[in-house]
């Protein structure tokens, strides 16, 4: 049984978001509160907002008994997280001076602060998530009670509680407040003015016009239009939810299997996390942890982003050349409005690239990317201006993301402050470094194998969150640089969502196009293959996270990479712009992603340039055989 949003509440959470984005907007500029007050009163907001959200039924909920519990949940959570943050907003300066020797009201207020994080994280994003967390919690507060094997460096019960619910620091569920605050919050409403004067629905539309005139055209369309709108979102489930329910369908209608078509999507949309301007929300979470500017982390993704999408597009090129029954299934385009509609998003998003060069906050970036993008959008003519329902519906969008993205990582803070308080988070890691016994390779494979078993089932900047306290250190102790090192881990962390037999990517996709989970999966894993080697070439190669210092052995890694993948990808479906038989395909194998991984490895720029003159060599072959060569 569906029972009917409440309209009433519905516009009040908008409204209450609209003051929220008042607020932080306001921020930009100045803010009249101390830091505290500052991350209490916007945690604080972010837990009313998503309590009244669920109070008024939250769609993804079909049934009577899950709305029912969101309510109740909505409930408790506004009556107890906003009382907690108020109490912790109102007394702040004296908590700050007094934690961790507070009172014990002040302790009880952590303890239902903590509960309500808890709480919101459940119903906002699973059990298993919220489940993670609790267990961590208690750990925390209770790990002195366990047998003595299992015990780790503990704190007193009152540090404890001060550390886990953000009494008088940046702790516990206030550990990402800064992030989410003054960073992101900013970025995601630009998000959703571009979803509001129709940018997003767009972006479909310029990925058809480049469909409709190449076979199998609608695999590139959906690659390009996931890849943008994952570009102003930032998320992979969320973005294979939004794009997939337009690119999936279209992609079936041309004869692609569900599970080819799901899994295009999915690699698509995963990737756009690479890419900026948003990338991965775990990109300004590496910022803050490496204390370095936001754009020096866009910089470093620049090039193995580029080079993962070369990955899957050539990748969906082999699948196409292979695939007999493909139709060309042309699309109705509105050229006019395209035009009408672009310049708002080129011109905001070139303000919002300029204030990022020139180190201006992405708070800042963000507001004005979004003045320039809404105002640009009623210049047009008046059939093609947003209306009223438009700018709420792309404002509530950015309002929602925000709020998940904010109680994540309040519930992912609980996490990562047991594992620091503890000690937990270095003994994983001493753990890592003593099974690589100092191998460099080794080590790199247990942890890419040990991210993406932290990450399963985690949103990216969760998983990330873990692995930076995990994995990170110990790749850095083998010699890793931290850049490096953390790229390594929120590249995994990324992959994270599509490892079974959690992966959640996975699952919204193979859901949306009515194909098998493990078949999907599978499908994946083949297009994204070449594209799990990428980590470890810049781990070999470091410079090619510095595009200004790119040294000549970098751009040798990078024909490597690029020639590399399209053999590859040959080997992996039998077929380039012709099949190719199976002695072909072998070579293939051994002189593309064979001698890739031995290039990382060596450092030799001989074996680097080996798959480049093999496929020199078999396209010249190809052209000989149509006689299309030119005497000289």
């Amino acid at each position: 049984m569906t029972v009917p949003e409440n309209t009433f509440l519905q516009r009040l959470s908008f409204l209450f978001g609209a003051m929220l984005l008042c607020y932080v907007a306001l921020s930009v500029w100045s803010n009249s509160f101390g830091a505290m007050q500052h991350y209490t009163l916007f945690t604080t907001a972010i837990l009313g907002y998503t309590a009244l959200r669920l109070i008024a039924r939250a769609p993804e909920r079909d049934t009577a008994l899950g709305t029912l519990t969101d309510r109740v949940v909505g409930t408790v959570v506004m009556l107890g997280g906003v009382s907690a943050g108020s109490y912790f907003f109102i007394n702040a300066e004296t908590l700050e001076i007094t934690q961790p020797f507070v009172s014990k009201a002040a302790l009880n207020m952590g303890l239902v602060m903590i509960f309500s994080v808890l709480l919101a994280a459940w119903r906002v994003w699973g059990a298993a998530i919220a489940l993670i967390c609790l267990a961590m919690t208690v750990y925390m507060l209770f790990g002195r009670m366990f047998p003595e094997v299992m015990q780790a460096r503990m704190q007193p019960f009152n540090v404890s509680v001060s550390f886990l619910s953000g009494i008088g620091g940046p702790r516990g569920v206030l550990s990402y407040a800064p992030l989410s605050a003054d960073m992101i919050f900013m970025l995601l409403i630009y998000g959703g003015v571009l979803h509001a004067i129709g940018v997003i629905e767009i972006f479909g539309e310029i990925g058809a016009l480049i469909g409709n005139r190449l076979r199998g055209g609608m695999a590139y369309s959906a690659v390009l239009a996931s890849t943008f709108i994952g570009m102003v979102t930032g998320q992979a489930v969320s973005n294979i939810a939004l794009s997939g329910v337009m690119t999936i369908p279209a992609m079936k209608k041309s004869r692609f299997s569900g599970e080819e078509a799901a899994a295009i999507e999915i690699m698509a949309s995963t990737g756009s996390q690479l890419l900026p301007p948003i990338m991965g929300l775990g990109a300004f979470m590496m910022a803050v942890i490496l204390g370095v500017s936001y754009l020096d982390i866009v910089m470093a993704g620049l090039i193995p982003g580029l080079l993962y999408m070369f990955a899957i597009i050539v990748s969906i090129y082999a699948m196409i050349g292979g695939h007999k029954g493909l139709q060309q299934l042309r699309q109705e385009i509105d050229v006019t409005r395209i035009l009408w509609v672009v310049p708002a998003f080129v011109a905001s998003f070139a303000v919002l690239i300029t204030l990022l060069v020139l180190r201006y906050s992405p708070a800042m970036a963000g507001f004005w990317g979004s003045v320039v993008a809404a105002g640009l959008a009623f210049v047009r003519p008046a059939m093609l201006r947003p209306v009223l329902t438009n700018i709420r519906d792309g404002l509530r969008a950015g309002f929602d993301t925000a709020s998940q993205l904010t109680i994540i990582l309040a519930a992912i803070g609980l996490v990562v402050q047991t594992l620091t308080s503890t000690g937990l988070g270095v003994s994983a890691g001493a753990l890592i470094a003593d099974l690589g016994a100092g191998n460099m390779v080794v080590t790199l494979l247990i942890g890419m194998v040990v991210c993406m078993l932290v990450g399963m089932g985690l949103p990216t900047p969760a998983a990330y969150a873990l692995i930076a306290i995990i994995v990170v250190p110990s790749l850095i102790d083998a010699g890793i640089s931290p850049l490096a090192a953390n790229m390594f881990g929120f590249y995994f962390a990324i992959f994270s969502a599509l490892t079974p037999p959690v992966a959640v990517g996975v699952l919204v996709g193979a859901r949306i196009a009515g194909a098998g989970f493990l078949s999907t999966a599978f499908e994946a894993a083949r297009i994204g293959a070449m594209a799990l080697l990428l980590p470890f070439l810049f781990v070999a190669f470091p410079s090619l996270l510095d595009p200004a210092t790119l040294t000549a052995q970098g751009w040798v890694a990078i024909l490597c990479y690029l020639a590399a993948t399209v053999l590859g990808a040959g080997a992996l479906y039998g077929a380039l712009s012709r099949p190719l038989d199976a002695a072909v395909r072998r070579l293939f194998l051994l002189a593309g992603p064979g001698a890739l991984v031995a290039y990382a490895a060596t450092g030799w720029t001989v074996i680097g340039m080996l798959p480049v003159v093999v496929l020199f060599g078999w396209g010249l072959r190809g052209l000989r055989r149509r006689g299309l060569t030119y005497t000289v």
